[in-house]
């Protein structure tokens, strides 16, 4: 029996526990509901306060914008034609070129001879020209070993570079030979250093070339020879200029005399400066004398003049290379011509 009665006390606690749970649950749910409507009506109210900051700040810029609108505009909008494009003008056809008028021919002469050319630049004849240079040995080998080696003299080898030797500085050591753990070095002027000396640069190279003297000699004869083979050995007689000092105007006229002579060289025994002057404004005319002249010098010209007075040094520097049977005409020649000077004083 008290069994039964101790059932309905138990009963009665758990309600009286699930009926308090309740009321704070919703103690709580009405709590947070206050908050959310709080929260919700603040942000309302940030919202409105933003609205009214906008649109008092956007109802000056919309009177303004009302007031531009009010002006009045015209009905018609003045269209500005377009201004047609002017059409490119025709390309002009290209010029011909002028040809160059062709110059006077030189003077003309027999094989064997050159044209003899007076004061005044005009042919009064011919002269002929020593065996030697008329009718040389055709050495075309030597002729050009012996361009090869004057090219060769002519440059000076002056390019030079220090070796470790020569560099300044590096006397000292640059670090202890061991226990820096890097490798041993002597000079911060080795070759492997910067600043530091070259190995195996130009260092008084020389690029002179010996040839003998009868080749050289030879191939100045052959060179002559070509000019006065193909018509451009001209022997000059003597020049008259007008005054003590000759104008370069002076020169010109004389050469268009003679003809149409191209890039010259012009061989003097003895140069005389006043009519030197005169020429050097000249580029395509260079002066040499008969020692001075080069194998080059004749190679590069297309005319050879020569002083009547000169002839007989470019003969004896020619002659040097020729052959016996040339020696023995050459001698013959000159026997012949002594024994005529003979008779004719007896």
């Amino acid at each position: 029996m008290p069994a039964k009665k101790s059932a309905p006390a138990t009963t009665k606690k758990a309600e009286k526990k699930i009926e308090s749970r309740a009321e704070t649950n919703a103690k709580a749910a009405a709590k947070a509901a206050a908050s959310e409507a709080k929260s919700s009506e603040k942000t309302a109210a940030k919202a409105s306060a933003k609205d009214t900051k906008a649109t008092a700040k956007a109802e000056p810029k919309r009177a303004i914008a009302a007031s531009r609108r009010a002006v009045a505009r015209p009905v018609t909008r003045v269209v500005t034609p377009k201004a047609e494009r002017v059409a490119r003008p025709a390309a002009p056809e290209p010029r011909e070129k002028r040809e160059k008028a062709p110059g006077k021919p030189l003077p003309t002469a027999p094989e064997g001879h050159a044209p003899l050319i007076s004061a005044d630049g005009s042919s009064s004849g011919s002269i002929e020209l020593p065996e030697i240079l008329a009718k040389p040995a055709k050495r075309v080998a030597t002729l050009f070993q012996a361009l090869i080696a004057a090219r060769a003299n002519a440059r000076q080898a002056t390019s030079a570079t220090k070796n470790r030797h020569r560099v300044a500085g590096g006397g000292a050591k640059p670090w202890r030979q061991k226990g820096t753990g890097r490798a041993r070095q002597g000079s911060i002027r080795s070759p492997q250093w910067r600043h530091g000396g070259v190995v195996f640069g130009p260092n008084g190279r020389q690029y002179w070339q010996r040839m003998p003297e009868k080749m050289r000699k030879a191939a100045f004869a052959s060179a002559i020879s070509s000019r006065a083979a193909a018509g451009r050995f001209l022997v000059v007689d003597g020049m008259k200029l007008d005054g003590d000092q000759p104008k370069t105007r002076d020169v010109v006229a004389w050469l268009g005399n003679v003809g149409d002579t191209g890039r010259a060289v012009f061989v003097w025994n003895e140069i005389d400066e006043r009519q030197a002057r005169a020429f050097a404004n000249l580029q395509q005319i260079e002066i040499r004398t008969p020692n001075s002249l080069r194998l080059s010098d004749v190679l590069d010209a297309d005319t050879v003049m020569v002083m009547r007075g000169a002839l007989d040094g470019l003969t004896k520097r020619a002659s040097a290379g020729a052959g016996p049977s040339v020696r023995a005409s050459e001698s013959s020649r000159a026997s012949e011509a002594a024994r005529e000077t003979e008779g004719s004083r007896a």
